[in-house]
């Protein structure tokens, strides 16, 4: 009896033991699974928020780069509606909204619309003329659009071309405005970049060749509406400002003559005005009245420095014997001349020690036909 007892009991033994381990092994397995499932779940999870986050810096980078581009075209639409250029205004306008839509705020929105609504007005007024009433056809008619004869256009062009290949300048300034009147949306980029070259050649050539220093400086500012001047044109501009407020101190504070024009004429000595004074003969002039005034006020040894600096652009024998006079002074100390000590007491400005506020470093520009 115990002998079949043991024999019974063994068998159930082992098959409780037997599952005990499937169950064990079950268990593991749903662990795993689970492990697996919520990595590829952090994975999945990691990935989309990675994707996110460049689609993010990406459409920042594009907004960033998209307002300062779309402000620029802004400004240039309302300088063209200024400007009377019109057609190239809402070509602008054209291009923010179909370019940039997506990256407009709700302020540029309202801008361009109440820009676009200007210009079509303005547009009209100018092309539409006055309705005058006709009688009413008896039949409808199709209404016929003639194809535009843009064979003047084309031909104004050319002539344009060759006169700016001519160096004409002033002739091809004149063309460009009567090709604008004519057409003023024919090849708008094109023309724009030839009034840009004419105006900044004609003004550098009225400037050095012509001595009309204020119209040349108009001139160069009407080609910077275009495009930024480069730095030759820039650089005679700014000298040729310097010239004219030297010239405004002539024969009221020699000292400012002197500052002025003693940064001028080393880059453009014969640069020169309508009275044909070169910017060496006004410094050299203005030095001589200068060191007068200064060895009148005992000052002989600064004096000098002018006397020499005037002698050495020209030997004039007029000032010699003043300037060796005012030499000897220096040295020795002592007073004068009597025709020294008789000249104007009046007093001098000091001679400002700031530098202009643009001051392009370039060599000496004489030859305006050097401009392509």
């Amino acid at each position: 009896m115990n002998e079949n007892e043991t024999t019974t009991i063994t068998p159930e033994n082992g098959d409780e033991s037997g599952q005990q381990k499937k169950k064990f092994f079950d268990r593991r397995s749903g662990w795993i699974i689970s492990a697996i499932i919520l990595l590829v779940l952090a994975l999945v999870a990691a990935t989309a928020t990675g994707v996110a986050l460049g689609i993010n810096d990406r459409v920042s980078l594009a907004e960033s780069q998209a307002a300062p581009r779309i402000q620029s075209q802004l400004d240039g639409a309302r300088q063209d509606i200024e400007d009377g250029r019109y057609e190239i205004a809402l070509s602008r306008l054209d291009w923010i909204l179909e370019e940039m839509a997506e990256f407009l705020t709700d302020e540029e929105l309202e801008e361009i619309g109440e820009l676009y609504s200007q210009v079509l007005v303005l547009i009209s007024s100018v092309v539409t003329p006055t309705p005058e009433p006709t009688p009413t056809p008896t039949q409808e008619e199709p209404e016929i659009t003639p194809t535009p004869d843009l064979r003047g256009a084309e031909n104004l062009y050319n002539t344009i071309e060759q006169l700016m290949a001519d160096r004409s300048w002033g002739e091809a300034i004149e063309s460009i405005q009567a090709l604008r009147e004519m057409d003023l949306t024919f090849r708008a980029v094109e023309v724009d970049g030839m009034l840009f070259i004419a105006l900044r050649n004609r003004g550098i050539q009225i400037i050095l060749a012509e001595g009309g220093l204020e119209q040349g400086i108009y001139y160069l500012s009407l080609a910077e509406r275009f495009a930024p001047l480069d730095s030759r044109a820039e650089g005679i501009r700014t000298w040729t400002r310097l010239y004219l407020t030297g010239a405004s101190f002539w024969d009221v504070d020699w000292g400012q003559v002197v500052h002025y024009f003693e940064q001028v004429y080393p880059h453009l000595p014969n640069l020169r005005d309508s009275t044909f004074m070169t910017a060496t003969d006004r410094f050299r002039i203005g030095a001589n009245e200068y060191a007068s005034q200064l060895a009148s006020m005992g000052e002989y040894c600064l004096a000098l420095e002018y006397f020499q600096r005037s002698l050495e652009i020209m030997d004039d024998p007029d000032i010699r014997p003043t300037a060796e006079a005012v030499q000897e002074a220096c040295l020795s100390g002592e007073d004068p001349p009597p025709q020294e000590q008789e000249e104007s007491q009046e007093e001098v400005a000091p001679v400002p020690d700031e530098e202009p506020d643009e001051e392009p470093d370039e060599e000496p520009i004489e030859d305006p036909n050097d401009d392509e």
